[in-house]
């Protein structure tokens, strides 16, 4: 955990350059309030709050959000749901949250691929200073994963393979796989999927002969010889999979790292916005949610309130590869 709140602090971005200032811990983004009548504030939640999932059914994003749903219910004594909006590596979502009335009963769960568009997207139709950052709740280690039938069984063989064959990879977000492509220096197709169970099951099937997945969504499936890991897309090796080598060891530089948590429309009002972060922070290090969160094979999250610092990062990240990568827009 330390690893990634360090790679977090070296990629940090300036609040005049992305207009997020964060405060004192947990204080989020700076941005202008929406204001409701204070009663409706104080009173909050008085009927069903909506946590929209920008990814398909089945993968972490979903988990994440429908798990963060039920401890909310549980707190406020009422609903709080998940409703599924997939598409456009995850932009058609993040748009439809970003454009809700601020006033705390739409929700998103925002996936590192939403922070990367805005730099690989030349209109996503969003902004980044639309969301009101509440809680970051787990991170994941992502690995590439190969139909079980595939001839090649590490990242050595893959790019020995990849140099003379053609290949299809599944993911969720296309310019990741070229940050990947580029990185390699392999060639392959890359199938653009609206969720990682999709991928998953793609793989299982024979359908597509990589993808770029987290590891709790396969890991059942490597178990039962279903598929395998060729290598971890990340820095270094991960430790639940300390024999697979990671594309870092080899390509040294190599940055990438995903993440999940839940934001609110930027004009949110405060006293809303000051009521979910602490619960969902609270939800965040409680005993019964890190064992979930590392039941599906995620890791849970050391400070929770410093969300803003995570998107940021992430928005710097991707704003520098564009340019030094020379990756297309789309």
């Amino acid at each position: 955990m330390k690893d990634l709140n360090d790679r977090t602090s070296q990629l940090r971005l300036t609040r005049r350059e992305f207009g997020l200032g964060a405060g004192a811990a947990g204080a989020g983004l700076l941005l202008p309030q929406f204001t409701l009548p204070a009663a409706a504030q104080t009173d909050y939640p008085t009927r069903t709050v909506t946590i929209v999932a920008p990814t398909a059914p089945g993968g972490p994003t979903d988990t994440i959000g429908r798990a963060a749903a039920q401890r909310l219910t549980e707190r406020f004594k009422q609903s709080v749901i998940v409703e599924n909006k997939g598409g456009a590596s995850g932009n058609i979502g993040a748009q439809y949250v970003a454009k809700a009335p601020a006033d705390g009963y739409t929700l998103v769960v925002m996936l590192a691929p939403l922070a990367q568009n805005i730099a690989i997207f030349k209109q996503p139709g969003f902004a980044i200073e639309e969301f009101q950052p509440l809680a970051h709740m787990a991170s994941v280690d992502l690995v590439i994963a190969a139909r079980k039938d595939l001839a090649v069984n590490n990242l050595d063989e893959f790019l020995t393979y990849a140099k003379s064959n053609k290949v299809s990879c599944g993911s969720q977000s296309p310019p990741q796989m070229e940050y990947l492509k580029r990185t390699i220096k392999v060639d392959f197709t890359v199938v653009p999927y609206k969720g990682s169970s999709l991928i998953t099951n793609d793989l299982v099937a024979g359908q597509i002969d990589i993808g770029l997945v987290p590891f709790s969504d396969i890991a059942q499936h490597v178990e039962a010889g279903n598929v395998k890991v060729l290598f971890t897309n990340g820095p270094k090796r991960v430790r639940k999979l300390p024999n697979v080598q990671a594309v870092g060891e080899k390509f040294p530089g190599f940055y990438f790292w995903s993440w999940y948590g839940i934001a609110a429309p930027a004009k949110t009002p405060a006293p809303i916005v000051q009521k979910l972060r602490k619960e969902l922070v609270e939800i965040a290090k409680t005993p019964d949610f890190v064992a979930f969160v590392e039941k599906l094979g995620l890791s849970p999250v050391e400070h929770p309130e410093k969300f803003d610092e995570v998107i940021s990062a992430e928005v710097a990240q991707w704003k520098k590869l564009v340019v030094e990568l020379n990756l297309p827009q789309r």
